[in-house]
C-alpha cells in the first residue's frame, strides 16, 4: 500500500511538472506573440505611410525608394539598421495589383528577438508588413494656401456656394474662414488649420473641422508651360500701310512699317499672309473681315501690337503666333483667336464675341482683362499668366457682365488646368478676379498660388471647378456651384492624392 502511494505521488509530481511546463510555454507564447503583434502593428503603420509616400513620389517623378525609406525612418524603421529591410516594388510583386505600374508596393521586415519563446528554441522571429498604394482623386476642390491670413476664405453678402467636394483652408488665423451676411456654404468636408467665424444668417454644412494640419499646394509639382523667346524685328518700310475706302479686297505680304498698318473703310476684306508684321496694326471702321495667318506681330517697342475695333469679323488661322504688345479687342467684333505667346496680354471690352481656339495661351505680362458685355467661349484651353522682360505682370481680370464658357484640356500635361498663374509672381501682387453672369461656366482648375482670387461662377452641369489660390473671396449676390464630374478627363481629377489599396 505504501509503495502504491509513493508511485501515485510520483505521477502527480510528473503531471504537475508537465502542466507547469505547458503553462510556461503558453505564457511564453502569449507574451512573445503579443509583443510581436504589437511590433507588427507599428511596422504596418510604417509600411502604409511609406507606400503612400512612394506613390506620391511616383506621381511627382521623384525617387520612390528614397521617399519610402525617409517616411519609414520617421516611423522608426531605418533601412539596413538593426536588420530592417525595406523593399519597394513598382509594380507590386503580388496581389490584385501585381504587374500594374500605377501602384507601388512596400514591404518592411525585421528579425525580432523573443523572450520566453527562447525556452522553446525560438530566439528570433522575422516580422514583416506589406502595403500597396496608388493614385486616387483628391478630396477637395477649394484650397486657400496662405498660412497666416485672416479671411483666407472670405464669403460676404447673399452668397450661395455648393461644392461637391471638400474645402481646405491652410491659414492658422482664428478667422481663417469667414462668412458674413445671408449665405450658405455646402461641401462634402471643410477643414481649417485655424478657426472660423460667421455672422448673420449664415449656414455652413458640415461644421468645419478646426486645427487641422495644413495641406500642401496640390499642384506644386505641375510643370509650367515654356514661354517662347522673341524680340522686336527691324523696320523694313517707312511710313504707314493703309487700306481705306469701300469694298477693298487686299492680301498683304509680311512687312514691318515704321508706323504700322491701318485698315479702315467699309466692307474691306483683308488677309495677312503668314509672316512678320509691325509696327502696330489697327483695324477700324466697318471692315467686313480680317484674316491673320501665323507669324510675329509687333508694336515696335511700345503700345499694342494689334487693335481690333469697329464691327469686323476677325479670324486668326491655326498656327504659331507671337504678339509683342497687347492684343486689344473693342466694339462689336467677332474674333477667333489662336494659342500663342501674348507679350503684353489680352484686353477685351464692349460687346465683343471672342472664341479661343484649343491650346495654351501664354500671357507674358499684361494679363487678361475682360469688361463690358463680351461673350467668351473656349474649349480645351489653358491661360498661363506670367511676366517677361519689358512686360510687367498683369492680373487675370474678368469683370462686368460678360458671359464666359471656358473649359480646360481633357488630356496632356495641362489636363484640367484652365488658369495657371506663374508661381514666381510675388505674393501680394494684384489678385485675380474671375466673375461672370449666371450663364457663365468655368470647367477646370483656377490656380493662383501666390495671389488672391475673387470668384463668381459655376461648373457646367457635367463639369468641375477647382479654386486654388493664396486667398479666396466670394462676395455680393454670388452663386457658385463647384462640380466634381471628371468624366471628360482622361486621367480623372487633376488633383490627385495617394490611397492605400492593400
Amino acid at each position: 500500500m505504501t509503495g502504491w502511494r509513493g508511485a501515485a505521488s510520483g505521477q502527480v509530481l510528473l503531471l504537475v511538472t508537465i502542466a507547469i511546463a505547458v503553462m510556461i510555454g503558453f505564457a511564453a507564447l502569449a507574451v512573445d506573440v503579443g509583443l510581436l503583434w504589437t511590433e507588427r502593428r507599428h511596422m504596418q503603420t510604417a509600411a502604409d505611410a511609406a507606400a503612400i509616400a512612394a506613390a506620391t513620389a511616383m506621381r511627382n517623378s521623384s525617387d520612390l525608394t528614397t521617399a519610402a525609406d525617409d517616411v519609414a525612418a520617421l516611423n522608426g524603421f531605418v533601412a539596413d539598421g538593426n536588420g530592417v529591410t525595406i523593399t519597394v516594388n513598382n509594380p507590386p510583386s503580388e496581389g490584385y495589383f501585381a504587374s500594374n505600374s500605377q501602384y507601388v508596393e512596400v514591404i518592411i521586415s525585421q528579425p525580432q528577438t523573443t523572450y520566453f519563446m527562447q525556452v522553446l528554441g525560438y530566439r528570433q522571429v522575422t516580422v514583416s508588413a506589406r502595403a500597396v498604394s496608388g493614385e486616387a482623386n483628391g478630396p477637395a476642390c477649394v484650397y486657400a494656401l496662405d498660412s497666416t491670413a485672416s479671411n483666407a476664405i472670405s464669403m460676404t453678402g447673399n452668397f450661395n456656394i455648393d461644392a461637391k467636394c471638400g474645402v481646405i483652408d491652410d491659414s492658422s488665423s482664428s478667422t481663417a474662414l469667414s462668412a458674413t451676411g445671408n449665405g450658405t456654404l455646402t461641401a462634402t468636408s471643410i477643414g481649417v488649420a485655424g478657426n472660423y467665424s460667421s455672422a448673420g444668417n449664415v449656414k455652413i454644412t458640415p461644421t468645419p473641422n478646426i486645427h487641422i494640419a495644413p495641406a500642401p499646394d496640390p499642384l506644386s509639382g505641375l510643370a509650367a508651360p515654356a514661354v517662347a523667346a522673341a524680340s522686336q524685328l527691324s523696320v523694313t518700310h517707312s511710313g504707314t500701310y493703309s487700306v481705306s475706302g469701300n469694298n477693298q479686297t487686299v492680301t498683304l505680304t509680311p512687312a514691318i512699317y515704321a508706323n504700322g498698318f491701318s485698315i479702315t473703310g467699309n466692307n474691306a476684306q483683308v488677309t495677312f499672309s503668314a509672316g512678320n508684321y509691325g509696327d502696330h496694326i489697327n483695324i477700324g471702321g466697318n471692315t467686313a473681315s480680317a484674316v491673320f495667318n501665323p507669324g510675329q506681330y509687333q508694336n515696335g517697342g511700345s503700345g499694342d501690337s494689334i487693335d481690333i475695333a469697329g464691327n469686323a469679323t476677325t479670324t486668326f488661322n491655326a498656327g504659331s503666333y507671337i504678339f509683342l504688345g497687347a492684343v486689344r479687342i473693342t466694339g462689336n467684333n467677332v474674333v477667333t483667336l489662336q494659342p500663342g505667346t501674348y507679350y503684353g496680354g489680352l484686353a477685351i471690352t464692349g460687346n465683343a464675341r471672342v472664341t479661343f481656339s484649343t491650346g495654351t495661351y501664354i500671357l507674358a505680362g499684361g494679363g487678361l482683362s475682360v469688361t463690358g458685355n463680351s461673350t467668351l467661349t473656349g474649349s480645351s484651353v489653358t491661360f498661363y499668366n506670367t511676366s517677361a522682360a519689358g512686360y510687367s505682370y498683369g492680373a487675370i481680370n474678368l469683370t462686368g457682365n460678360e458671359t464666359a464658357n471656358l473649359t480646360a484640356p481633357t488630356s496632356g500635361s495641362l489636363a484640367g488646368i484652365l488658369f495657371f498663374q506663374d508661381r514666381s509672381i510675388p505674393t501680394g501682387s494684384t489678385g485675380a478676379t474671375v466673375t461672370g453672369n449666371s450663364s457663365s461656366t468655368f470647367d477646370g482648375v483656377l490656380y493662383f498660388p501666390t495671389t488672391s482670387l475673387t470668384y463668381t461662377g459655376n461648373s457646367s452641369s457635367s463639369g468641375y471647378t477647382f479654386l486654388i489660390a493664396d486667398t479666396i473671396t466670394i462676395n455680393g449676390n454670388a452663386s457658385a456651384t463647384l462640380g466634381d464630374n471628371y468624366s471628360s478627363l482622361t486621367d480623372g481629377s487633376p488633383i490627385k492624392s495617394s490611397s492605400l489599396y492593400e
